[in-house]
C-alpha cells in the first residue's frame, strides 16, 4: 500500500481564539448504507452561498485508493470536515488516509486504505482562494511545519489526515494553530502518521473549540450561530480511529433547524474546530 504522496506522483504523472472542552454523551447509531457517497448541496450552502463552495462525504470499505473531483480549484479551498472510521492498516508498513488535495486544477476528495474497513471523510468548502497558501504536510517525528506568517485574516484548517500506525491511541493528535507570530502544523503520534494543512485568508474568526468524547461514549455540541455566512471547519482531530464505523470519530455539521454549526465527537476522538467568515 502507497501513501497518499506516492499514489498523488502517481495521478499526477497520467494525462489528464475562545476554547471548551467537553465530555459525555451517547454512542452514536451505525448506518446500514456504507456505500460511497459525494454530494455537492447542504441547508448550509443553499442559505450561505456566497461563503461556503460546497459539502461533500465520501465514505469506503473498498481496498486501494479511490477518489472523486469534487469541482474547481479557481476561487475555492477546501478543507477537513470530518474523519470517521478505521486508519490503521492491515499490513505494517502500509499507510491509510483520507482528506483532500487539488490535483489538475480541481479539488479531490479521497480515501486509501487497504483493511476492508469502513473509512469516510466529509469536506467543507469555501468559495474563496484569497491568498490561498501551498499544501503543507507534516508527519511524526518531524519539527512543527511552517504553513506560514500569522496575519489578520490568515486562517489555516487541516486538509488531510495519514496514518501507519498512528492514531491508534487516545493521545495521538494532529493539528494546526497560531502562537501570534506564525501558523502551524504538528502534532503527536504514537506510531506512524500525520497530516497536512492549507491556510486561506477569510475576513473573519468567530470562535474555536475542542471538543472531547468520554470512551465509549459521544455527543454532539453546539459550535458557532449562523446569522449570517458563518463556516465551521476542522483545525485539529485526535484519537483512535480503528473502529470500522461511519459515525465512529470526528464531524462538523449545520444544523439548518438549529442554525448553528454543531461537532459530533464518539468514543475517546477529540477534536478542534475553528468557525470563520
Amino acid at each position: 500500500m502507497c501513501s497518499r504522496q506516492a499514489v498523488r506522483n502517481l495521478l499526477f504523472a497520467l494525462p489528464l481564539t475562545a476554547l471548551t472542552v467537553g465530555c459525555g454523551g451517547e454512542p452514536l447509531e451505525q448506518p446500514t448504507d456504507t456505500a460511497p457517497v459525494a454530494g455537492d448541496e447542504s441547508p448550509a450552502q443553499v442559505e450561505q452561498g456566497v461563503a461556503l463552495g460546497g459539502t461533500y462525504w465520501w465514505g469506503t470499505s473498498t481496498n486501494g485508493f479511490t477518489s472523486t473531483a469534487i469541482g474547481t480549484a479557481t476561487n475555492r479551498t477546501c478543507f477537513l470536515s470530518g474523519v470517521q472510521g478505521n486508519l490503521v492498516p492491515r499490513v505494517t508498513g502500509s499507510w491509510s488516509g483520507t482528506g483532500t488535495f487539488i490535483s489538475g486544477g480541481n479539488w479531490t476528495v479521497y480515501v486509501s486504505q487497504n483493511n476492508s474497513k469502513a473509512l469516510s471523510t466529509g469536506i467543507q468548502c469555501l468559495a474563496t482562494a484569497a491568498n490561498r497558501t501551498a499544501e503543507v504536510s507534516w508527519y511524526q517525528g518531524s519539527a512543527a511545519k511552517l504553513l506560514g506568517a500569522a496575519t489578520a485574516q490568515r486562517r489555516c484548517f487541516l486538509t488531510s489526515i495519514e496514518a501507519s500506525g498512528g492514531f491508534n491511541s487516545n493521545s495521538d493528535y494532529v493539528r494546526v494553530w497560531s502562537d501570534g507570530l506564525n501558523w502551524y502544523l504538528g502534532g503527536n503520534l504514537a506510531g506512524d502518521g500525520g497530516g497536512s494543512a492549507v491556510c486561506v485568508d477569510v475576513p473573519e474568526n468567530h470562535g474555536g473549540w475542542l471538543w472531547v468524547a468520554g470512551d465509549p461514549g459521544g455527543f454532539t455540541e453546539n459550535l458557532a450561530y449562523n446569522p449570517d455566512s458563518v463556516a465551521c471547519l476542522l483545525s485539529g482531530i485526535g484519537g483512535h480511529f480503528n473502529t470500522s464505523s461511519y459515525t465512529d470519530g470526528v464531524s462538523i455539521d449545520y444544523n439548518a433547524g438549529t442554525r448553528f454549526w454543531e461537532m459530533t465527537v464518539v468514543n475517546g476522538k477529540r477534536g478542534w474546530g475553528n468557525c470563520v467568515k
